[in-house]
């Protein structure tokens, strides 16, 4: 019996034609399938030995294969590999985003063995990606040798390998299409709020009923800002009409104001702030829970809050001192939590969260949270909390009682430099906000700006789209607070040694929303053949109808223990009609190869106009499908007659772009080209010069040439190079990126930072 092969296989196959084929020899597919060590996509910070692998380091590194098989089955995997002595972490392996922990035997020095890692369903026609994953943050004095991976299948003739796709071409980029944004938005004013001898690092923000602006800062203070005073005047040199009300806060990360009760999470504690004579100063500082297990691990805070009724809804983060050493945690990090503002009573609600920077009220009565990219997060998101959920991540036993094989998706991945690196909290807008009410925006306390978010729910299932929607901003958004009649407060933070960049970047911003419509795509729907994309204003006469005029590519995630990763099965999508509705509000895009649990981009030439003749403000969008949607298909109609058939060139892809695109999108918000101070040392001037850099394992101090060298190492290693007066917060991106990718930020870095 013969199997049919999907359009989606075929697709695939088209896209590998030209590619060179893999070392591993498979003149057919057979039972059993041999995955080399010298096929993986990147060695990462590990070493070579002929054709053995030596993995001393997992940070970085992306030991992976795809594989294909014409039928569902079962396969078992086996590992080829040599170990001198013990290791006190687990390694992982992912074999289609289903996970197992292999304890790597000790077989003395240099003598090999074999060993059966587990037994895993394989599904037909989509290649399947294969991941071996060392634990991430440890170096080991003795390598693991490992040579290849078997996988044993019942079906003969049923298993092969499968080169990986090349990485999609870059169309040319511009600011706002495919670009981080470089203005202020323009339905937005912006008033930066602060006096010049203090520095504002916002953690928490609410406005009091008919009062003030509260705020909390890093250092432990909470103040009040008169939303009555004269605020322009203020910005002008007035005094600011700021009063302390309380300090010696502790790490206080959320605020959230109940009635006339005012509370505060800090590390380890809820804390309720009580003026107990009416004076406007705090007195009483009433613990109301402290039910959650905190070290002092400078990473382990306490994010929120949002206050629902009598409940309150915060997150704990994970340590990072600990997972560096043995990849343990507390107990219980890394949960959402519902707490009784009255009794204390604290739950579990949801767990596998990482670093959950962003808690904000969600459409529907919902509670958002944002988490940022790293171990067991590839790219950054945006989650819908769920009761008894699990997010992803995971420590070393014992594990999260939530912990299960088949982790709750987000609603919306943020793809790590293209719309998001840190981002903070989601803030629902209000009717007064036109177009956008309804929608989410968020900040980022590294890329800066506000991006915007559609949410849809599918099937029971929330998903969405990301935008662009405005950068011009002085301030990096940590918290945000809205007023009754729309004006948005956002307070900005940084971390970091340099002061000049922190003091810059740190303070309160004022944003009001003025009703002028901008011409941008408003949202993104999921129909059961496509991609549903309405607008602001309405196209122009005969626009849109050219498929060539949209330019698609789609990737999943499979989260693994490194740091962050590569997306997979990255590749340009077919768009096989576009449809422009009757009012020309909308165009539906035919894509007949979707895939669920996968992202969706879409990038829109900056030359569409609307019909009062606008330009496109932004282009790009990021749909997130966890559920292609049954029985709602898409309209498609042939093109108009009136609209003539054009051959115009909609993209370029021939320009030498793709290293500044990755730049832009990769280093921009923490190095510059220009010599602005950013929380990461700047390229200008940097080629062939001398820097002083910590080692980050023995903190000693040596000097090194910044060549080509330099920078391919710091982008695969950052701990390699640590500049002096600088801390490492920057992520390996060896197992993000593909090596032709780091090589054109290296050429593009290297060309921008010749001295002049």
């Amino acid at each position: 019996m013969k199997t049919a092969l999907s359009p989606w296989l075929i697709s695939w196959l088209i896209l590998l034609a030209g590619v060179a084929p893999s070392t591993t020899k498979a003149a057919e597919p057979s039972s059993d399938l041999e995955l080399a060590a010298r096929d993986i996509f990147s060695s990462g910070p590990n070493e070579w030995d002929g054709e053995v692998l030596e993995i001393t380091k997992g940070r970085g590194s992306n030991i992976g294969w795809y594989a294909s098989a014409r039928e569902a089955g079962e396969v078992e995997v086996v590992a080829e590999f040599s170990n001198e002595a013990p290791l006190n972490q687990s390694y992982q392996l992912s074999f289609d985003g289903a996970d197992t922990f292999w304890d790597v035997p000790v077989t003395g020095a240099k003598k090999w063995d074999e060993a059966v890692l587990g037994t895993f369903s394989v599904r037909a026609d989509v290649p399947m990606l294969v991941v071996l994953v060392p634990p991430s943050n440890r170096k080991y004095d003795h390598p693991v040798r490992f040579r290849k991976l078997t996988l044993r299948g019942e079906k003969p003739g049923n298993l092969s390998f499968e080169p990986p796709l090349p990485t999609p071409p870059t169309p040319a980029s511009k600011p706002g299409f495919g670009e981080q944004l470089k203005a202020l938005h323009p339905s937005l004013s912006a008033l930066d709020l602060r006096p010049d001898d203090a520095v504002w690092r916002v953690t928490g923000m609410a406005v009091r009923d008919g009062g003030g602006l509260l705020f909390t800062t890093w250092d432990g203070d909470l103040f009040e800002l008169d939303l009555d005073a004269d605020l322009d005047g203020a910005a002008e040199g007035e005094a600011m009409p700021v009063r302390r009300l309380a300090r010696g806060l502790s790490e206080p990360m959320g605020l959230a104001v109940q009635g006339d009760r005012i509370f505060v999470t800090e590390k380890n504690q809820l804390t309720e702030l009580i003026d107990e004579d009416g004076d406007g100063t705090i007195e009483t500082y009433r613990c109301v829970t402290h039910d959650w297990p905190s070290t002092m691990d400078y990473h382990e805070y306490f994010f929120g809050a949002v206050a629902k009724g009598s409940r309150l809804y915060g997150a704990s983060s994970v340590a990072m001192g600990y997972r560096n050493d043995d990849n343990r945690q507390a107990p219980m990090r890394g949960s959402a939590l519902e707490i009784d503002l009255d009794s204390g009573e604290t739950k579990v609600v949801a767990g596998g969260l990482r670093t959950p920077n962003g808690v904000g009220a969600g459409p529907g009565g919902s509670v958002l949270y944002t988490d940022n990219q790293g171990e067991w997060l590839p790219a950054s998101k945006l989650i819908r909390l769920e009761l008894e959920a699990f997010y992803h991540f995971r420590s070393r036993p014992p594990w999260h009682p939530f912990d299960r094989p088949d982790p709750t998706p987000p609603a919306v991945w943020l793809p790590h430099g293209e719309i998001s690196a840190s981002p903070t909290q989601p803030i629902l807008l209000p009717e007064s906000w036109g177009p956008y009410a309804g929608h989410v925006l968020y900040g980022d306390a590294t890329f800066g700006g506000l991006q915007r978010v559609f949410l849809e729910e599918v099937d029971g299932v929330t998903q969405g789209g990301v935008f662009r929607f405005s950068q011009g901003f002085r301030h990096l958004f940590n918290r945000f607070a809205l007023t009754e009649d729309g004006t948005l407060f956002g307070g900005g933070v940084a971390r970091g040694k340099d002061w000049d960049f922190i003091e810059r970047v740190s303070g309160l911003t004022r944003v009001r929303f003025s009703d002028r419509k901008v011409f941008e795509m408003r949202a993104v729907r999921a129909r059961s053949n496509g991609l549903e994309i309405e607008f602001t204003r309405p196209l122009a006469e005969g626009a849109g109808w050219d498929p060539a005029g949209y330019y698609v590519t789609q990737w999943g995630y499979q989260p693994t223990q490194v740091y962050g990763g590569a997306k997979v099965r990255h590749r340009r999508s077919e768009v096989r009609s576009a449809t422009v509705s009757p009012d020309r509000d909308r165009v539906f895009l035919e894509l007949p190869d979707l895939v669920e649990n996968e992202v969706v981009h879409l990038r829109l030439p900056d030359t569409l106009e609307s019909g009062d003749g606008s330009a496109l403000w932004s282009g790009e969008a990021w749909y997130t499908l966890n559920r292609i949607p049954e029985g709602n298909p898409g309209d498609v109609r042939s093109r108009p007659d009136a609209v003539s058939e054009t051959t115009a060139l909609y993209f370029d892809f021939g320009g030498d772009d793709a290293g500044r695109t990755l730049y832009q999108n990769f280093c921009a918000a923490c190095h510059s080209i220009d010599g602005t101070s950013l929380v990461g040392p700047g390229f200008r001037g940097m080629l062939g010069a001398k820097r002083r850099v910590v080692d980050a394992e023995t903190g000693e101090t040596r000097e090194v040439k910044a060549d080509a060298a330099y920078v391919h190492e710091s982008i695969v290693e950052p701990n390699s190079f640590v500049v002096e007066g600088y801390e490492n917060i920057m992520p390996p991106l060896g197992a993000a990126l593909g090596e032709d990718q780091i090589e054109a930020i290296v050429e593009y870095v290297v060309r921008v930072s010749a001295p002049n």
